[in-house]
Parts: C-alpha cells; structure tokens; sequence
C-alpha cells in the first residue's frame, strides 16, 4: 500500500495517464482531420462529375441547335423552295389554275409548319393543349396518332414552360416517326394545379437505350428536363416505347 502512495509511483502513473490522453486525442484529431479530407475529396469529385455533366449537356444543346437550323434549311430548300420552284415552271411553261392553287396551298401549309416549328404562334394566347393538338394534327398523314388530354379547370402554365414542353413532344415524335418503326402513337397531356404530364407511347420496334443516349435527341429532351427541373423516364421494349414526363409547373412564375 505505501508503494501506491510513493510520490514516484504517482507521478509515473500520471505521466502513464496524460501519454493515452495525448495519444487518443492526437488519434482523434488525425481521424477527423482523415474524414474531412476524404469528405472534401468525394464533394470535390462528385463537383467535377456535375460540372462534366453540364458541360456535356450545354455542348448538346448547342450541337442540338446546329442540328436544328440545318433540319430547318433543308425544309426550306428540299420542301417549300421546291414547291415554289415548280410552281414557277408551271406558271412559265402550262398555266393551270388548279395545278396552281394547289401547290400555293401546299408551299402555304409548308411554311407554316416550318414557323410553327421555329415558334408555336401566339403563346399568350394559346393552351398548350390547343399547341399540342395542332403538332399532333401535322402529323396525322405521315403516321397514325392520336392525341389525348385531362385539363384541371383553372390549370395553366406559363408560356417559357409552354415552348418547352412543345420542344419535347416534338423531339419525341420525330423520333418515333425516325426510328420507331411502329403503326400507333399516342400522345397523352395530364394538367393539374401544380403538376404537368405527358407521356408518348408507341407500338414500335423499341430502341437500343445505350446508343439512344449517344444520340442528340434524348440528350437534347435530357437538357430541357434538366432545365425544368423535372422528372423523366423512358422505357423501351420490343413492343414499344414510353416516354413518361413530370414538371411541377407551379413553380414557374407566369411571364
């Protein structure tokens, strides 16, 4: 007992005592100093991913915009320049009234699809519904399209969100009409006091998902949900394509 109360015997085992203090505290700090470090390194990376991405996802839409003025070109050149061009012939070389009248009506229907496709006219004064019906109209000879719609009453969305929505819809039939390969498409609009829907389904081959995001088209309809900030899917068989849409319009401020 008189060993314990020996002044050495304590000072030695305070000094015992004070070393595993030091050293639990010193491996305290070292540990949490290694945690933060690792939590920085994964929030840095994990920046660097989200800054690829968006970069990625802005050189699509301006590839996409090329893309688009070049489709719009060809249109003016190959359809509407064209018609106008026979148009002329026919008027210089065999006048015929109702051969006439009839190609004004066509190169008048072409160039009217072609503003509508620039720009859905008089957003202010038009439901995205009525827009919606007049795309799928355009559509009506090349393929068979059907068009549905549920409007909660009182429900409207604000027109920056209207010529998205219209660009969607557009990319995802023109994708149809290219690829798809298919006898039926529907086209299915849901409005409610906050939320929008829309979803396009058709009856064709299905698609390659892994080369379909290769591709301008979905990445294009990815950087317009993006900037939504809304909720996409789309699932591919081969019995068909479903592309399913989510915004929360009510977070947009009409203009």
């Amino acid at each position: 007992m008189e060993k314990w109360l020996d002044p050495q015997t304590i000072t030695i085992w305070i000094i015992i005592v004070i070393a595993i203090i030091t050293l639990l505290a010193v491996s305290f700090v070292k540990l949490v100093r290694l945690n933060f470090k690792r939590m920085v390194a994964t929030q840095l990376k994990d920046s660097r991913i989200q800054l690829e991405h968006q970069k990625k996802l802005l050189e699509t839409g301006i590839i996409a915009q090329e893309q688009e003025r070049t489709r719009i070109a060809a249109d003016l050149h190959d359809s509407l320049i064209g018609k106008l061009t026979v148009l002329r012939l026919k008027n210089q070389t065999d006048y015929n009234y109702n051969d006439i009248d009839a190609l004004l009506g066509e190169s008048i229907a072409e160039a009217r699809r072609i503003s509508h496709d620039l720009s859905p006219p008089m957003l202010e004064f038009v439901s995205v519904e009525e827009i919606l019906d007049g795309i799928v109209a355009s559509w009506k000879k090349q393929m068979k399209i059907n068009f549905l719609s549920n409007i909660a009453q009182g429900a409207a969305i604000p027109n920056n969100l209207k010529i998205q929505v219209t660009r969607i819809t557009q990319e995802l039939i023109i994708n149809i009409h290219k690829h798809a390969q298919c006898s039926l498409v529907n086209v299915y609009l849901k409005i409610t006091n906050k939320c929008l829907i829309l979803i396009v389904n058709d009856n064709g081959k299905g698609f390659d998902m892994n080369i379909a995001k290769k591709g301008i088209g979905l990445k294009n309809i990815e950087l317009r949900m993006l900037y939504l900030n809304g909720l996409h899917k789309i699932k591919t068989g081969s019995k068909g394509t479903t592309a399913i849409m989510i915004l929360n319009h009510s977070k947009f401020e009409a203009e």
